[in-house]
């Protein structure tokens, strides 16, 4: 059974205190709807482009932004194809965020297989690894061992301990970003997958928050803090050599970079927020309210980027004649913009 051994320092417990200060600022501020999704716009992009340019993808921001848009970019066919793979992951995350269960391992490989379908052999997308694999670091065209994961035959044990603890901890009122700090440590410790094991990890991570509404208002973007010194994060990383070896170590070393982390992308959120707020802005017109089924579509506008009628039927589940009113009276309201011609209407957010 997983029992990870750890201190809440009181350095962990300031941390925690000015991260939750900031998250009552956070939800008390009132901002535009059509702000806030840009907000959230802009922290997809950032998130996409950090979470895959830490796994040696290339792209620059601006052509992240791009590909999320649909609009071509020269580029690797492999790199376009690992953006396109987390935009699907995200909507995925927000699918499983909003049903009232906490996520399972059917879940997990579901995650994995969106982050790597069209990648890996199919064999080896949405399934655990069949091998053992080792996490190496080549200098000078000289592979090193840098950590061994378990071998394969241990991981559904190991994830099924991990999720497990998590439910138990959550019962035991452990805070929510310890709680997630952790799962990102011990899941990237199992290493469950051929590939997408980082990737998938701080998805997970990110799903974890958005169920315990720890995601401040969905513009909280960790993976900017590890990509700013991925050596660092790394190293944050790296409690030992094995996983045998990392069994009843303590991590409190971990929590305490991941908490640091947390708070630095947190004051970032309150930054963005408190500058774009309705105290600050002038001439911006009457606020715009939306309805829930309204709200479902800003999300996936916000991820990505634009929508049609056939999406809209997709995420509430109604007929398309439905559907169509609904992006209509959005852009009655002035919050959308209608584009594109006959059969290939689509909408964005209006500038």
């Amino acid at each position: 059974m997983y029992n990870p051994k750890f201190t809440i320092t009181n350095s962990i417990l300031d941390k925690i205190t000015q991260i939750a200060e900031i998250k009552s600022i956070v939800e008390r501020s009132r901002v535009l709807p059509k702000r806030e999704i840009q907000l959230r716009r802009q922290a997809i992009i950032r998130m996409v482009h950090t979470s895959t340019s830490i796994e040696g993808n290339e792209l620059a921001e601006f052509q992240v932004n791009r590909v999320l848009a649909d609009e071509s970019v020269k580029a690797e066919p492999k790199s376009i194809k690992e953006i396109k793979n987390y935009k699907d992951a995200l909507i995925l995350v927000e699918k499983i965020a909003g049903e009232a269960k906490d996520f399972n391992v059917s879940d997990i490989l579901a995650i994995q297989h969106e982050v790597t379908k069209g990648i890996l052999p199919p064999k080896k997308s949405g399934y655990f690894r069949p091998s053992t694999v080792y996490v190496v670091n080549t200098l000078h065209n000289i592979d090193k061992v840098m950590y061994r994961p378990p071998s394969a035959k241990k991981v559904p044990v190991a994830i099924f301990d991990l999720l497990t603890w998590l439910k138990k901890a959550a019962k035991e009122g452990l805070h929510p970003i310890i709680r997630a700090g952790i799962l990102h440590l011990e899941f990237a410790s199992i290493h469950p997958f051929t590939d997408g094991n980082g990737r998938t990890t701080r998805l997970l991570t990110q799903l974890h928050l958005l169920q315990g509404g720890w995601d401040f208002r969905k513009i909280l973007v960790l993976d900017e803090y590890y990509n700013q010194d991925r050596l660092e994060y790394y190293n944050a990383l790296q409690i030992d050599k094995t996983y045998r070896e990392r069994i009843g170590k303590d991590i409190t070393s971990w929590i305490e970079y991941f908490t640091e982390g947390f708070l630095v992308e947190a004051l970032r959120v309150k930054a963005d927020i408190q500058a774009t707020g309705l105290d600050r802005i002038t001439g911006e017109g009457e606020q715009i309210f939306l309805d829930k089924d309204e709200v479902a579509i800003a999300e996936f506008l916000a991820i990505v980027g634009r929508v049609t009628s056939e999406d809209v039927v997709d995420i509430l589940k109604v007929a398309k004649r439905t559907a169509q009113l609904k992006l209509k009276k959005l852009v009655d309201k002035g919050f959308l913009n209608q584009k594109g011609a006959g059969n290939s209407y689509y909408y964005e957010l209006r500038p």
